[in-house]
């Protein structure tokens, strides 16, 4: 075994996601590797050397004199190299050290002539990621830096990037955006824009969502109107329309800092033109499989911001039709919601299961799983044959699962089997990429599960650690023998996945990282829009009278960037006592406000 192959086994164990992507890096030509004076290997770019080629030990030695440890503060170094100066650093810090660095292919290099051993496993590799990734994973505010000036000046744009990218974070944890989400009329996107709606409020954000699901019953009636296909697309079209003009007044009464729709949001490339002429960027989160549904093609490029919970493949379907404003973002769990519980017995009885499903009967599912009909086995979801031996397994008779009822199976089931959705493969899609909302949940409930092989897999939860993958259904059926009889083993993988879920997969976690990257190339325009909505409160201070009760009044909320009728209603309902004369005068314009907008 050749050095780059044992520290790819070495990587594997702590980060198997990383470890993955560099094995499918090729050597690159531009990376060059050249013998120092004192003998030790020193890495080329361009011609440029990043280490000293007299001595780059001692070298490295004096960078480090000056940096510390900071008590409450995360190392992070910004640049590889080959790693002379983050052995130092090492030996001066006692905690992790987390290192950035964009280049992969230098990292290639790196594995391929050093030693792994002694940077695992305080060191953790963030490799050619993106500034908005960065931060989600190491918060900023946290940062104690120590800057490789030969890796900075050679990636000086991307490193420029991330200190945006941090600068972007840092300025929302302060302050408060104006987000319009715009609800899919139906499908399992909307639990999702559910989702993110309840995130961006619980960072702090002011948010109006435009329930388009209130008009599904609309839709569906629209498409039973006719059987004459160009009427039917004539109908659709004016439902299309009426939305657009129902999402383009929402926006026009809010002035959003950011407009965010969700797959299967009824919005039109006319729709989001309009939208865009606002000001705000316009950004979409496509939580679909590209391959099911192909409506992305017509609006991907409409959009400022493209979201994606698949890439590789899909990224080059995008870039073939010069679509560039695309960025991976994989699905997630909202915590507050999918928990571990403590039930009661009617409950324990009603969802306790050796094996537990909950989904609907996708043509793969219904080909599978009669060969699990041997287990103690409760279904739960829609479309399944009745009828059908695997039917009679079906708990909830095809009915509507609600989200609490979904939080428990995933609270008592044994095992929850997740597999996912294929209309034409017999269990197991071989190249299944995207991982579903499913995975997210169970973990965060604290469930066991045993999901199928998926590529994406890898760089969300460790394997056999954090989670138990099968490749195909006899496989499956060995794990769930197995699991079911090592309690203990499966109860400390669920706990391992809870940790890893609710700390890295929150919906929360999520738009962060959405916000960051999208406001890191915009970050003057991004402050100006802030600064000006502070400014608001000086301007009504000046109106009322600095020295006037009012006046008094409107300055004790200091110069918050969210202020607005809302936020003064917010903090006069959480206060106790009598209310002021000014409180009542306040109280009495919302709900004039109110009485108009109805």
């Amino acid at each position: 075994m050749d050095l780059f192959e044992k520290n790819l086994e070495l990587l594997r164990k702590t980060e198997p996601g990383l470890a993955q992507r560099v094995a499918a890096q090729p050597v690159s030509e531009n990376v060059k590797v050249v013998q120092s004076k004192s003998g030790h290997l020193v890495p080329q770019l361009n011609s440029i050397s990043l280490h000293s080629i007299y001595r780059p030990v001692q070298e490295a030695e004096k960078l480090v004199t000056d940096f510390s440890e900071l008590p409450g503060k995360l190392s992070v170094v910004m640049g590889l190299g080959f790693g002379y100066h983050v052995l130092e650093l090492l030996k001066k810090v006692e905690g992790k050290v987390y290192v950035v660095e964009p280049l992969m292919t230098l990292f290639r290099a790196f594995l391929s002539v050093v030693d792994l051993t002694p940077f695992l496993p305080r060191v953790v590799f963030h490799i050619a990621e993106e500034p908005a990734r960065i931060i989600s994973k190491i918060p900023s505010n946290n940062w104690n830096c120590f800057t490789h000036k030969a890796s900075y000046r050679f990636s000086e744009k991307y490193y420029l990037l991330l200190e945006k990218a941090s600068e972007v974070h840092d300025l929302l944890k302060e302050s408060s955006l104006k987000v319009l989400v715009v609800n899919p009329i139906y499908g399992g996107s909307l639990p999702t824009a559910k989702f993110c709606a309840s995130a961006l409020k619980n960072l702090g954000h002011e948010v109006v969502s435009v329930n388009c699901e209130d008009y599904a019953e609309a839709f569906f009636a629209t498409q039973k109107v006719t059987k004459n296909l160009k009427n039917s697309e004539v109908l659709s079209k004016m439902l299309m329309n009426f939305l657009n003009e129902i999402i383009v007044a929402k926006a026009v009464d809010l002035k959003p800092d950011l407009i965010l729709g969700l797959a299967q949001a009824p919005l039109s490339p006319e729709g989001i033109a309009r939208l865009k002429t606002l000001g705000a960027p316009v950004a979409f989160w496509f939580v679909e499989d590209f391959r099911t549904l192909g409506y992305w093609e017509q609006v991907a490029g409409y959009y400022d911001h493209f979201f994606t919970i698949q890439r590789d493949s899909f990224f080059e379907e995008l870039e073939k039709r010069d679509i560039k404003n695309y960025y991976y973002l994989p699905q997630a769990c909202a915590p507050s919601v999918h928990r571990s519980l403590a039930l009661g017995e009617v409950d324990r009885q009603k969802f306790s299961a050796d094996l537990s499903f909950m989904g609907a009967a996708y043509y793969n599912r219904r080909q599978s799983f009669p060969r699990l009909l041997d287990y103690d086995f409760k279904i739960w979801g829609t479309e399944w044959d009745l009828s059908s031996a695997i039917g009679k397994k079906v708990e909830n008779k095809n009915d509507r699962v609600s989200t609490e009822d979904c939080v428990k199976i995933y609270n008592c089931g044994k095992i929850n089997l997740n597999l996912h959705s294929s209309t034409f493969h017999q269990d197991v899609n071989p190249n299944g990429d995207f991982v579903n909302p499913r995975t997210f949940e169970i973990a965060a409930c604290g469930g066991f599960q045993l999901v199928d092989e998926r590529s994406e897999l890898v760089h969300l939860f460790q394997p056999g650690e954090e989670i138990v993958t099968f490749k195909d259904i006899e496989d499956l059926k060995n794990k769930i023998d197995y699991y079911l009889e090592y309690k203990d083993e499966r109860k400390a993988i669920a706990a391992k996945s809870r940790i890893k879920a609710v700390s890295e997969h929150s919906f929360e976690r999520r738009l962060e990282e959405m916000l960051v990257h999208i406001f890191q190339n915009s970050l003057q325009k991004l402050k100006d829009s802030l600064e000006s909505r502070a400014n608001t409160i000086d301007v009504l201070v000046e109106h009322a009278g600095e020295a006037s009760e009012l006046g008094t009044y409107l300055k004790s909320f200091g110069s918050k960037s969210n202020f607005n009728l809302k936020t003064v209603v917010e903090r006069i309902e959480s206060e106790e006592g009598d209310l002021t004369k000014n409180e009542l005068l306040l109280l009495m314009v919302d709900q004039v406000v109110k009485e108009d907008n109805s």
